[in-house]
C-alpha cells in the first residue's frame, strides 16, 4: 500500500501506508458439552485450565479503537495463532483451519473475532468440543460452555473453506480503498491490510493493540510458493503439493502479516551479523528486481547506525502484484515500488511499526512520521541535497494537507494514511533533532525502538519517555505539529 507523492527536488520520495467490546450472553444449550447435563456450576466439574505461559510473549493489552471500533475486540488478548492454509489457484479457494490460543482481557461467556463473510466456517471448536457458533456481517461469535475469568485461557478452532475478498476501506486513498486478500491472473494471491482487512483470509482480532505469535504452513501446488510473515523455517513436498512454513517468535499485530502465493523463485542472502533474508520473486521480474532486493543488506547496516540492532531474527522481500507494505520481517513490494528508497522506508518501518506499533490507528504518525524521515536521511546521504533542504519542501505542502485531511493526530476517519502524517510529524522530527543537536536526536532514535521493543504505544508515552531521555519537555511542540489546523511555525 504504497504510492508516490509530490516530487521533492529532483527525488519522488513516497508515501506507503505501509499502508467494541461484546455484552457477556449465556451459552447456548447446543453448546454444552456431552456429559454436562444440569449440573449447578457450583457442583459441574470445570474443564482442565488451558496453559498460556509457551505464549506469554503474544500478550497484549488489547483497546478499542478510537477509529474504525467495528475491528478489533478488547475483550480478548490473542497469544498465538496457528495457521494452516492451502490455496488452489485454479479454482481460486482458500481452504483454511486456524487455532487461535486466546486469553480473556476480562470476563467471557464468548469470543467474538473478525471474520470475512465470504468464506465459509466448516466447523469451530472451543478446547476440542464442536460448538455452535453465529455470524454477523464480518463477526464471528463464539460461545463459551463454561465462562472465562480474566486471565483464563481457551483454544478457538475455525476450519473454513471458500473465496476470499478484498473490504472496501471507505478511504479517499485509492490504493488503499479495497483491502486484505487479492487474487490475480492465473490464480496468484497476496493479502495485505492497513488499517485492517487480516480478516478476509483468518479469523483475527484485527487490531494493532493485540499482538500476537505465528505459526503459518501455506500450501500451494508444485511450482508454486508461499510466502508470509517471520522467519521462513523450511518447504515439504507431497504428491502434487508444496507446503511453506513460517514462523513469528516476535509478536506481530494483524496488519503486518501477509499471504502470497505465485510461482516464486526463492533467492537467500544474508544481513548484518549473519541474519538470513530470504527474496521471493517471479522469474519473469528477476533481473529488474533481485538488483533491488539485494540493496537489503546494506541498507539495515545503515538503518543500524541510527536505530541499532535489527529487531528481528530474520529478514526477506516478496514481490507481490501490487502495493507496498512494511509486512514484519518480509516486506512486500509491488512492481512500480522496487526502489532502494521504497525499501529504506519499509525497513525502518521494521523499528518504527513493527517492533514499536501504535496502540490505536490515532497514532499512526508514529509509524509513518519516523519512516518518511529516514527515507528523507537516506536520500540525503546517498544521493543529492540535504535533509534540510527536503525539510524546507515538504513544509511547503504541509498546509494544504492539513486543510484536506485535518492535522497529523486529528486526522479524518476517511483519510488513513494520507501525506499528511509523513509529512508533518516528519518536520516535527526534525524540529526536534534542531534543538538536541544530531548526537542527542540519533541517540534518541536508537533508543526508543530498542527500549521498547516488541510493544504498542501512543503520543503520551513518546511525549512523556522524550522528556524522561533528553530531559527536555517537548509536549507543546509535539501537540502543536499533531494537532494544529495549520501548520506551526
Amino acid at each position: 500500500m504504497r504510492r508516490p507523492l509530490l516530487s521533492l527536488m529532483t527525488v519522488a520520495l513516497a508515501a506507503s501506508a505501509c499502508s467494541a467490546p461484546q455484552p457477556p450472553a449465556p451459552a447456548s444449550p447446543a453448546t454444552t458439552p456431552a456429559g454436562a447435563g444440569a449440573a449447578s456450576p457450583a457442583v459441574a466439574e470445570r474443564r482442565p485450565a488451558v496453559d498460556l505461559s509457551a505464549y506469554e510473549a503474544g500478550r497484549s493489552r488489547p483497546v478499542p479503537d478510537p477509529l474504525y471500533p467495528a475491528y478489533g475486540n478488547p475483550s480478548i488478548d490473542v497469544l498465538h495463532y496457528d495457521l494452516e492454509l492451502a490455496w488452489k489457484p485454479g479454482t481460486r479457494t482458500l481452504t483454511g483451519t486456524a487455532k487461535l490460543t486466546i486469553r480473556a482481557a476480562r470476563p467471557l461467556t464468548r469470543v467474538r473475532l473478525d471474520f470475512g463473510r465470504t468464506l465459509k466456517v466448516d466447523e469451530v471448536t472451543v478446547d476440542g468440543a464442536k460448538v455452535r457458533a453465529t455470524r454477523k456481517y464480518d463477526d464471528l461469535t463464539v460461545p463459551l460452555a463454561e465462562p472465562l475469568a480474566a486471565d483464563e485461557g481457551t483454544v478457538v478452532t475455525v476450519r473454513y473453506h471458500g473465496r476470499p475478498k478484498p473490504v472496501d476501506a471507505k478511504q479517499r486513498r485509492k490504493d488503499i480503498a479495497m483491502l486484505g486478500f487479492h487474487i490475480a491472473g492465473g490464480g496468484a494471491a497476496w493479502a495485505l491490510q492497513e488499517p485492517f482487512g487480516a480478516f478476509t483470509w483468518f479469523p483475527v482480532n484485527d487490531h494493532p493493540s493485540d499482538e500476537a505469535l505465528y505459526d503459518v504452513a501455506i500450501t500451494v501446488p508444485k511450482g508454486w510458493s508461499g510466502v508470509a510473515h517471520g522467519t521462513y523455517k523450511g518447504k515439504s513436498s507431497a504428491g502434487r503439493t508444496s507446503t511453506f512454513t513460517w514462523q513469528s517468535t516476535d509478536p506481530v499485530a494483524s496488519y503486518l502479516t501477509v499471504f502470497a502465493a505465485d510461482r516464486f523463485r526463492m533467492f537467500k542472502d544474508k544481513g548484518p551479523r549473519g541474519i538470513p533474508i530470504t527474496y521471493w520473486i517471479r522469474p519473469r521480474d528477476v533481473a529488474k528486481q533481485l538488483p533491488v532486493a539485494k540493496r537489503m543488506p546494506s541498507i539495515i547496516r545503515w538503518l543500524e547506525k541510527k536505530l541499532g540492532p535489527y529487531p528481528f531474527p530474520s529478514a526477506g522481500l516478496v514481490a507481490t502484484s501490487d502495493s507496498g507494505m512494511e509486512t514484519q520481517q518480509m516486506i512486500a513490494l509491488g512492481p512500480r515500488y522496487m526502489e532502494p528508497s521504497v525499501v529504506a522506508h519499509e525497513l525502518a518501518h521494521h523499528w518504527f511499526g513493527d517492533t514499536v506499533t501504535p496502540r490505536t490507528w490515532r497514532d499512526l504518525w508514529l509509524n509513518e512520521g519516523f519512516a518518511m524521515y529516514f527515507e528523507m536521511q537516506w536520500y540525503a546521504d546517498h544521493d543529492d541535497g540535504t535533509i534540510d533542504e527536503f525539510i524546507a519542501n515538504i513544509r511547503r505542502f504541509d498546509p494544504e494537507l492539513r486543510r484536506e485531511n485535518g492535522p497529523p493526530g486529528r486526522y479524518r476517519r476517511d483519510s488513513f494514511a494520507q501525506s499528511n502524517v509523513y509529512y508533518g510529524p516528519a518536520i516535527m522530527l526534525h524540529e526536534i533533532r534542531k534543538r538536541l543537536g544530531d548526537r542527542k536526536f540519533f541517540a534518541m532514535t536508537r533508543a526508543w525502538a530498542q527500549e521498547h521493543r516488541n510493544t504498542t504505544q501512543d503520543r503520551a508515552s513518546f511525549t512523556r519517555w522524550l522528556k524522561e531521555h533528553t530531559g527536555r519537555n517537548f509536549t507543546k511542540l509535539i501537540n502543536a505539529w499533531l494537532d494544529s489546523e495549520t501548520t506551526p511555525r
